[in-house]
C-alpha cells in the first residue's frame, strides 16, 4: 500500500472516529440543561422547564436582585426559602406536566426518570447563624451535603463551592453572597433531589444544572455569563476531527499531484 493510500485511509478513520464522538442529532443523548426560573410567576405552587423535563414542587418564587442575573438580562426569578422549612423536591416525571405551573391545583405526573445534578446557585440571607443559617441538598442515592454560613469549602475535591461572580474558591460563607457548589458525579443517576433549610434562614435557589438522556431546548451552552457557563466541545475531540479532516486534505492534495 502506498503513503499516499495509508494516510487517506488514517484520516478517513480519524474523521468518522470524530463524527461518532460529535454523535448523531437523531439519538438521543446525554443532555446538560439549565434550569433559570426566569419564565416563572410568583404564587406558583411548583414549577417546570418550558420543555417540561424537570419538575420543581413546592415552590416560593420571587423576583429579587439576590436571585442570580436573568438569562434575558436584569434580575430573575429564584425560589426563596423564608420560615417554610423546606425547600422543593426536584424531580424528572415520565410523563410530565402540561404547563409551567399553577397557583392553586397540584401537576399531574407520573413516574420516575434518572439524571444528575451538576451544579446550583445559592445565597444565604437569613437571621441564623452558622447552621441555623445553610441550605441542604439530598439525592435519592442518598449523598447529602450543607452548606452553611461561616463554614469553609476550601477543600479539594467535590462539592466545590465558588464564587458566583468571579469563580474563585468561596472560603468562609458568608451573608448576601452568590455561590455555584458543583458536585461532579455525586449525584449521579438520581430520580430526585431534595432541597431543605432549616425556619431560620432564608435562602435563594438558583440556576440549577442537571444532565439527563434526552433532549431540551434550554442547554447550558446557550446561556453565556449571568446562570450559565458556555460550552465547547471537549479539545481531544477537536484535534481528532482536525486530524482527521488535514489527513484527508493532505491525501487528496498528493491525489491531484500525481494526476
Amino acid at each position: 500500500m502506498n503513503t499516499a493510500r495509508r494516510i487517506k485511509l488514517l484520516g478517513s478513520s480519524l474523521l468518522t472516529a470524530a463524527l461518532m464522538a460529535f454523535g448523531s442529532p437523531s439519538q438521543a443523548a446525554l443532555v446538560t440543561q439549565l434550569i433559570h426560573f426566569d419564565d416563572a410567576s410568583n404564587g406558583w405552587k411548583w414549577y417546570s422547564d418550558v420543555d417540561g423535563n424537570f419538575l420543581f414542587n413546592p415552590t416560593n418564587l420571587q423576583s429579587s436582585v439576590q436571585c442570580a442575573d436573568s438569562t434575558n438580562g436584569g434580575n430573575g426569578s429564584c425560589v426563596i426559602e423564608g420560615t417554610q422549612g423546606s425547600l422543593p423536591r426536584m424531580t424528572r416525571p415520565a410523563t410530565g406536566p402540561q404547563s409551567q405551573g399553577s397557583p392553586n391545583q397540584d401537576p399531574n405526573v407520573s413516574g420516575a426518570l434518572a439524571f444528575t445534578l451538576d451544579s446550583f446557585y445559592f445565597l444565604l440571607t437569613g437571621n441564623g447563624t452558622g447552621a441555623q443559617n445553610a441550605i441542604s441538598v439530598l439525592g435519592s442515592n442518598g449523598a447529602s451535603f450543607t452548606f452553611q454560613l461561616g463554614s469553609n469549602y476550601n477543600a479539594l475535591g467535590a462539592p466545590d463551592v465558588t464564587f458566583y461572580d468571579g469563580g474563585g474558591l468561596a472560603g468562609d460563607l458568608v451573608k448576601n453572597t452568590g455561590y455555584v457548589a458543583t458536585f461532579g458525579d455525586l449525584f449521579s443517576g438520581v430520580t430526585w433531589i431534595q432541597f431543605s433549610a432549616p425556619t431560620t434562614a432564608q435562602v435563594r435557589l438558583d440556576c440549577v444544572v442537571a444532565t439527563f438522556d434526552g433532549t431540551t431546548t434550554q442547554p447550558q451552552s446557550s446561556f453565556g455569563g449571568g446562570c450559565g457557563s458556555s460550552q465547547v466541545p471537549e479539545p481531544g475531540v477537536l484535534v481528532l476531527l482536525a486530524a482527521g479532516l488535514i489527513a484527508v486534505g493532505f491525501a487528496s492534495g498528493t491525489r491531484r499531484r500525481r494526476a
